[in-house]
C-alpha cells in the first residue's frame, strides 16, 4: 500500500474525523494490532467471540498513527488520528477496494472446490516470469482476508492473483466488486460445502458470483470438463473452456503422462512439464497457459514459471525422510481433492514401492457425509496398498476400502497422534505416503511426528 492521507481515508470511508493526529497519512493497514506496522491504520473488527476495539491501545504501542472506531468514544493520545465510522468491517472492505482501483494492472480471481490454491500459486508463479506479481498468502481468501489481500498491492506491482474462497451463497458477491478481475477462473464445481449449500447447483450459483464485475473484454476460464461449468452461457464477457474430455473446448490438453517425474503435456503444439504429477495439475496449468499468452508471455516463459512453482502450505510438499516419501498434503480435502490426491499417490509411489494413504475426515459435507466418504474409501482402496484412516466419519473411508483392501491393511486411528504411532510401525524404505485430511484434523501432526519434532 502506498500511502494514503487522512483527507482520502474520510472519503474512502464516508467517516468523521473524530480527533485530527499529528500524521496527515498511513502507510498500511491492519486488523490484527500484533502486526500493524509503524504508520499504520489499525482497523478493530467486532468478531462472535472478540471486539477489536480492545486493542486499538496494543496497536498504538505498535506504531499504528490512526485508528477507527464504530464506537462514540475513543480515548487515545492526541497524536493518533481517530475516524468513526458506522461498520468497521465495511471501512476495510472500502479500503481494499480504494487500493485495488488505484492500480490499472491485469488482476485474476480464481475460486473452485478444489484446486484453487493450487491454480491461484501456479498462475502467479508463471506471470512472475514477467513483472512483480501480488497473490493472496495463507487463508487470506474470505470477506476479511480479500481487502488485507489487496492492501498489498503497490505501484511495483505489474499483476494481481486473487483467490476467492467461500462458504455460503452471497460470500463471493461480498468482495467482488473490491477485485473487479479481468480474468476469473473456476477450477470445478465439486461437493465441498455441501453442509451449508445442500446442492451442487447452489455451489455453482455461489461460485459464478466471482463473474458478477466482469464485462467485455473480460476472460472467463471455465473448466470445460465440468459438467456444471458447462451451463454458463450467454455472457458479455468472453468464456475460454479448457480440458482434457469434452468434445467443445477452446483449449485441449494432449499428449498426457504422469509419472513420478510429474505430468507432461502438450497445448496447442507446445511441450509442457509440471513436476508434480496428477492429472489434475493439467488443469491448474492451462489456466495459468491461457492467461500468461493472452499477457503475451511465451512457451519458455511460462515453463519457466511452472519450474519455479512451490506449493502454499502443507499442499503437495513432497519429502523424502530415511527412504519414505511423503506426500504432505494435510491443509485442506474435499472429495475431488481427495481423489486427486489419491491418484498422485499412485502416480508417484506405484513405480518403486507401496503406497501408504493417511487420510483424514472431510469436514462440512453435510448430511450426505457418510456417504461421500465411504465411495472416498471404495477409491483409496483401489489405489492404496495400505490405508489409515483418522477420524469418526473416516470409519466410512474403512467401510468402503473393505473388500479392495486385505482386512490387515485397514487401519483406524482417532486422531493424529495415533495415526503417526501406526504409521511409524508399518511405513518402510521405498514407501510413499500421502497425508491428506481437512484442517481440522490436524493431520500435519504426522510430519511433526516423523522429523522429531513432536
Amino acid at each position: 500500500m502506498e500511502k494514503f492521507l487522512v483527507s482520502e481515508l474520510l472519503d474512502v470511508f464516508d467517516g468523521q474525523l473524530e480527533q485530527e493526529g499529528t500524521v496527515p497519512f498511513i502507510t498500511s493497514a491492519s486488523i490484527d494490532s500484533r502486526t500493524i506496522a509503524p504508520g499504520g491504520l489499525y482497523i478493530p473488527i467486532i468478531g462472535e467471540s472478540m471486539d477489536g476495539h480492545q486493542f486499538i491501545q496494543n496497536a498504538i504501542d505498535h506504531g499504528a498513527v490512526a485508528v477507527l472506531t464504530q464506537q462514540p468514544d475513543c480515548t487515545v493520545p492526541k497524536e493518533v488520528t481517530v475516524i468513526r465510522v458506522g461498520s468497521t468491517k465495511d471501512a476495510l472492505q472500502a479500503l481494499g477496494r480504494a487500493n485495488r482501483h488505484r492500480y490499472h494492472i491485469p488482476v485474476v480471481a480464481v475460486t473452485g472446490s478444489s484446486g484453487k490454491t493450487t491454480t491461484k500459486d501456479v498462475i502467479a508463479a508463471v506471470l512472475s516470469q514477467k513483472c512483480k506479481t501480488m497473490k493472496t498468502q495463507g487463508n487470506y481468501n474470505n470477506q476479511l482476508g480479500v481487502p488485507q489481500t489487496l492492501f498489498q498491492l503497490d505501484g511495483s506491482y505489474g499483476a494481481a492473483v486473487v483467490e476467492m474462497g467461500m462458504d455460503h451463497l452471497g460470500d463471493i458477491r461480498e468482495t467482488i466488486d473490491e477485485v473487479t478481475p479481468h480474468y476469473a477462473v473456476i477450477t470445478n464445481v465439486g461437493t465441498a460445502h455441501l453442509e451449508f449449500l445442500k446442492t451442487q447447483e447452489n455451489i455453482l450459483k455461489a461460485k459464478m458470483e466471482i463473474l458478477e464485475t466482469m464485462g467485455e473484454g473480460d476472460y472467463a476460464i471455465l473448466n470445460g470438463d465440468d459438467p456444471y461449468l458447462n451451463r454458463i452461457s450467454d455472457t458479455p464477457y468472453r468464456i475460454i473452456r479448457i480440458g482434457i474430455d469434452s468434445d467443445a473446448l477452446d483449449y485441449r490438453a494432449e499428449n498426457i503422462e504422469s509419472s513420478s517425474d510429474g505430468v507432461r503435456f502438450t497445448l496447442d503444439g507446445e511441450a509442457y512439464h509440471f513436476r508434480f504429477p496428477g492429472i489434475h495439475n493439467v488443469y491448474n496449468a492451462m489456466a495459468a497457459i491461457v492467461i500468461a499468452k493472452d499477457l503475451e508471455l511465451n512457451q519458455e516463459q511460462i515453463q519457466c514459471g511452472f519450474d519455479a512453482f512451490i506449493p502454499s502450505g502443507n499442499r503437495m510438499k513432497v519429502e523424502t525422510i530415511d527412504g519414505i516419501t511423503y506426500i504432505d498434503d494435510s491443509y485442506n480435502a474435499n472429495p475431488d481433492s481427495m481423489r486427486a490426491a489419491s491418484n498422485t499417490l499412485r502416480a508417484m509411489g506405484g513405480e518403486k514401492g507401496r503406497c501408504i494413504a493417511v487420510i483424514g475426515d472431510m469436514l462440512e459435507m453435510g448430511e450426505t457425509g457418510w456417504e461421500i466418504h465411504r465411495k472416498v474409501g471404495e477409491t483409496v482402496g483401489e489405489i492404496a496398498d495400505i490405508l489409515i484412516a483418522v477420524g469418526d466419519l473416516a470409519k466410512a473411508y474403512v467401510q468402503g476400502a473393505s473388500g479392495k483392501l486385505p482386512v490387515e491393511a485397514i487401519h483406524h486411528c482417532e486422531d493424529a497422534v495415533d495415526a503417526a504411532l501406526v504409521l511409524k510401525n508399518i511405513a518402510v524404505p521405498g514407501d510413499t505416503v500421502l497425508i491428506k485430511a481437512s484442517h481440522g484434523v490436524h493431520l500435519e501432526k504426522i510430519m511433526t511426528s516423523v522429523k522429531g519434532e513432536d
